[in-house]
């Protein structure tokens, strides 16, 4: 958990805490007042949604190596190694994956990491083959627990640049700083 997840938990605490105040005021007939709270705590969101956005838009994008993991909380996704397979038309990548837990005291899963993809220089998305073999990004760790497992794909002999991305589901708007990718694409392991 990093210091924007809790400044947004103790943000929607405050926020309940003024609409619950809100609601009471104007049962108890002082519709102004509530009006007022109700007009200061709307302008606060919009500050708020401002930061996030602003962060968002003078961060950059993440590119890691072979190596590197990529952390949500806890719980991360690494590139361990990857094997090329060339043939006529397309080129077979064999993708290693370590998906590992930080954690020291309780089990941790990403729920919202449905599988990597990839991505080539022109952002054509390549999904990954099924081989029966996959171990699910979501699987559920242990405290310091770690999982091997590969993801194949089939790619044009031509296409380059490629990258491997995790793909997240995620709500179509942002509410945490550093955690959106409205103006960049995310984090993505460069697989050349």
């Amino acid at each position: 958990m990093t210091v924007w997840d809790l400044l947004f938990i103790a943000l929607a605490l405050t926020a309940a805490g003024t609409l619950i105040t809100s609601a009471v005021l104007a049962i108890r007939g002082r519709r102004q007042r509530a009006l007022t709270a109700l007009g200061k705590l709307a302008f606060a969101a919009v500050v708020y949604i401002g930061f996030v956005y602003a962060a968002t838009a003078l961060s950059k994008e993440r590119v890691l190596r072979v190596g590197e993991p990529e952390c949500s909380d806890d719980w991360c996704v690494q590139v361990d190694g990857i094997r090329r397979t060339p043939t006529n038309a397309t080129t077979r990548l064999d993708i290693d994956l370590r998906i590992f837990s930080r954690a020291r005291r309780v089990a941790q899963r990403e729920l919202i990491a449905k599988d990597v993809y990839l991505v080539d220089s022109n952002w054509r998305r390549y999904d990954p083959m099924p081989t029966g073999t996959e171990i699910p990004l979501n699987t559920l760790l242990q405290p310091g627990e770690s999982k091997s497992t590969t993801r194949r794909f089939d790619v044009p002999a031509g296409a380059h640049g490629l990258g491997l991305m995790v793909g997240r589901s995620q709500p179509p708007f942002c509410l945490i700083i550093g955690e959106c990718d409205a103006f960049h694409k995310g984090i993505m392991f460069r697989v050349d």
